[in-house]
């Protein structure tokens, strides 16, 4: 597959738009264009079938990702064709539900690209990919006559000016000449040494080039004005002539064709949105990771029927656990503001909203959003002191595989939501008879790649409890510490010496803290043996929300 794209300016891409999009808009198009294969890949199906697509697509871009889209009053001959698609899709009920979504969102609005530029496509027939390239053709010849029709005019104009000065030049110099006769004076020059003989010679001869060339611009104008009716006449074989039924007829199909881009895009692109809002992830992190591997992840997590059944369930238990985080921050006090930084637009300082606005520093308030550092109102909640992490040890054994390991790991990333909105460093503990993963995130901050290693991480050995109990107060010795919570997530039946209880019983008492077990589908005899180091045991039997629920009721 080629992914190569011709090279493409930012001057050139933007005599192809139809939109209002300026040239911060374009230089971020271009940016995309080379650095997302897909994008080029797409671009490249038109090929030279279909001059300019990078155009439509910078244009389907730009709609996408702007507050107020508009499409041009004056478009040129062969882009009318992709004028009319992108004003049905704008004023579609569907757009305006997929631009809820896309605005101010790159990873969004460049997936709303690529599908809506596909649709495009696919729906454009041989004979209509003839008429553009034939069009294309007519519109340059018809821009570089406009352009040689403008030269000759500004050659004209100054032949014009200079005419004039030699004119007014020979007029005082006979003058001149007039009043030294009458004062008898025997120098019949001027002072510039020309007789007025002269003169007029050189301002009648000014006068012959201007004359030549004002008809040269005549001329040229009236060939650009041709190549431009030309050029409108070969789309009005596409489009129709203007008022006419075929027109009429022609623009309701193109308006049909945008509204058909625009539901598919929103299909799309809300697929998208609710696997970013199942797994927890925040716009900020996928701009950080690069559009093309945000895009690579996100299509990642929505193909997979795996992940796309597990993240269903780590959406529902995760509201679970931001229900909680919101419960403990009600009862701990009031909100305080803080000031943030960061691309939230909703809760962008006043200053900020006004750059946005303002011609002058609209640019540098769009760079400042592209780094994430506009100026935000910020809350934080009154935090208790000295909240230690929390501590999740989940069992990887071969006996967890299945419905059992998918639940348990939606219970881990929840949890690590939950550390996250408290504001709690968040440690993951992976287990089977070793330890398979150790990792620890402070303010429970995971990136994608993070959700990711959870969610597919697998291992399938024997069981041992006493290793990932040490790992965790190791973690909490190192966190520096008190009152963490340890999650103990297991189906199995593992004994623990005597010895090891009582030295994990007093590490629990000085660092106060306190652990839960989760125990998955077993009976009796496994309890006893949590029943050693564990505070409470929570059964899951049927993998509910309602047994997720009791997880984090006594955080």
């Amino acid at each position: 597959m080629n992914t190569k794209v011709s090279p493409l300016t930012r001057q050139e891409l933007q005599k192809l738009l139809v939109t209002d999009a300026d040239a911060f808009t374009a230089l971020r198009f271009l940016r995309h264009r080379e650095q997302t294969l897909a994008l080029a890949d797409l671009e490249n199906q038109g090929g030279s079938e279909v001059p300019g697509f990078a155009g439509a697509l910078c244009d389907l871009y730009h709609s996408l990702w702007a507050e107020t889209p508009k499409v041009k009053e004056e478009i040129p001959a062969d882009r009318r064709f992709f004028a009319e698609i992108l004003k049905g899709a704008l004023a579609s009920s569907a757009f305006e539900g997929l631009h809820a979504q896309t605005q101010y969102s790159d990873v969004k609005s460049v997936l709303g690209t690529l599908s809506m530029g596909d649709t495009v496509l696919a729906t454009m027939s041989k004979e209509e990919k003839e008429n553009l390239r034939d069009t294309a053709e007519a519109q340059k010849a018809a821009d570089q006559a406009e352009t040689e029709a403008g030269q000759a005019e500004a050659e004209a104009s100054a032949a014009e000016m200079l005419a004039g000065e030699a004119a007014q030049n020979a007029a005082g110099a006979n003058s001149q000449a007039g009043a030294t006769a009458t004062a008898g004076g025997g120098n019949s020059g001027t002072h510039s040494g020309m007789t007025p003989d002269e003169a007029q010679a050189i301002a009648d001869e000014l006068a012959k080039q201007a004359q030549k060339a004002k008809v040269r611009a005549e001329s040229l104008r009236e060939a650009a004005d041709s190549a431009k009716e030309f050029a409108e006449s070969i789309a009005d074989q596409l489009l129709g002539q203007p008022g006419t039924e075929e027109a009429l007829e022609k623009a309701k199909d193109l308006s049909r064709r945008g509204l058909a881009a625009a539901q598919k895009s929103h299909t799309a692109v809300e697929e998208v949105s609710k696997t970013i809002d199942s797994w927890g992830l925040e716009e900020g992190e996928l701009v950080q990771m690069g559009i093309p591997e945000a895009m690579n992840l996100l299509e990642k997590m929505r193909q997979s029927e795996a992940l796309k059944k597990f993240a269903q369930l780590l959406g529902r238990i995760k509201k679970i656990a931001a229900r909680k985080a919101a419960s403990d921050d009600k009862a701990e006090g009031m909100r305080v503001s803080k000031p943030e930084t960061g691309r939230d637009i909703k809760r962008a300082l006043p200053r900020e909203l006004v750059a946005l606005a303002h011609p002058a520093l609209r640019v540098s308030a769009l760079k400042r959003w592209t780094r994430g550092e506009l100026a935000l109102h910020g809350e934080e909640q009154k935090r208790k002191l000295g909240e230690g992490p929390v501590v999740v040890c989940e069992d990887s054994s071969g006996s967890m595989d299945g419905t059992k390991q998918q639940w348990a790991k939606a219970v881990v990333l929840s949890l690590a939501h939950y550390a996250k909105l408290r504001n709690r460093s968040f440690a993951w503990i992976m287990f089977d008879s070793s330890i398979q993963r150790s990792r620890m995130y402070q303010r429970g901050r995971l990136s994608p790649k993070d959700l990711l290693e959870i969610a597919e991480s697998r291992s399938g050995g024997g069981t041992d409890f006493e290793c990932p109990l040490r790992e965790a107060t190791k973690v909490i010795h190192c966190a520096g510490l008190k009152k963490a919570d340890i999650a103990f997530i297991t189906d199995g039946d593992c004994a623990i010496s005597d010895e090891f209880a009582r030295e994990f019983g007093g590490i629990k008492k000085q660092l106060e803290v306190n652990v839960f077990a989760v125990l998955c589908d077993v009976g009796h005899t496994a309890e006893a043996t949590l029943s050693k180091f564990s505070d409470r045991i929570e059964r899951a039997s049927s993998f509910s929300e309602t047994e997720a629920e009791q997880v984090f009721q006594k955080l």
